[in-house]
């Protein structure tokens, strides 16, 4: 498929996705291009936004990059706004950002718990709050929260990241409730071993020995989760909401 070609499985369909400048967000911002979403795309530096920005901008997409902390209730809601003002309303979003920390029960911080459930589970629930309040005054919308193989399988070295994703999960199933009565669906997709930068600082090791939990022996591609999020953001998925599906490489099937 050229760069350039549009399937328009959310042709003109406002989709903000936090977390967006790299691995999953990046390739999900990309897939949602080439499908015809206008994009408002978040992560914490500018920089690497304004990048991604002119990249999708060259293939003829319209986005902006809107840079903040996920944990920061002032700067969701300036994302969730921005995105308003731009292109009249929000009818996608994508919670993706999170952090990775590999740490036992022994090793694990107060710090660390708290930052990474301010980060994946606080910024999720701020990113829900704040997108779906826009989707209930339209009485549609889509929301694609990221969880986790983690959220599911009790792993190593998994003490602070796997409750964490527990939040992504559970907010799906129970948000899903709470907003099916105003049109708004809400589902999450759990990633097994993606290639991606946070996964690359597992080293050889830590790599080689995950990737032989998965039946199908591999790694799996950012560009695969992405799909599977454009599904259930699309309308293909028009009567699905509180599922959470896995993109594993068969690992929740053992």
């Amino acid at each position: 498929m050229p760069t350039n070609a549009t399937e328009g499985r959310v042709q003109g369909k406002v989709a903000v996705i936090t977390g967006a400048a790299r691995g999953m967000g990046r390739a999900t911002a990309e897939r949602f291009a080439r499908e015809g979403a206008k994009l408002v795309l978040n992560d914490q530096d500018q920089g690497p936004l304004d990048d991604l920005v002119q990249q999708l901008e060259n293939i003829g997409a319209q986005a902006i990059g809107v840079a903040g902390d996920v944990s920061s209730e002032a700067d969701i809601k300036r994302l969730m706004e921005e995105a308003v003002s731009t292109f009249g309303g929000i009818d996608i979003l994508v919670a993706n950002a999170g952090i990775i920390p590999e740490a036992d029960l022994a090793s694990a911080t107060v710090d660390l718990w708290d930052h990474t459930m301010a980060v994946d589970g606080r910024g999720m629930f701020l990113s829900c709050k704040y997108a779906a309040a826009e989707m209930v005054k339209a009485g549609k919308g889509s929301i694609v929260c990221l969880s986790s193989i983690s959220a599911f399988a009790g792993q190593k070295g998994q003490a602070v990241y796997g409750p964490a994703k527990f939040v992504a999960s559970g907010l799906t199933k129970h948000l899903a409730i709470d907003l099916a009565s105003h049109g708004v669906r809400v589902n999450a997709v759990a990633p097994g071993t993606i290639d991606t930068p946070a996964v690359a600082g597992l080293g050889k090791d830590g790599i080689e020995k995950v990737v032989s939990m998965h039946p199908l022996g591999r790694m799996g591609k950012p560009e695969e989760v992405a799909n599977a999020i454009l599904f259930l953001a699309s309308d293909e998925a028009s009567f699905i909401t509180g599922a959470v599906l896995p993109v594993d490489g068969g690992y929740l099937a053992q």
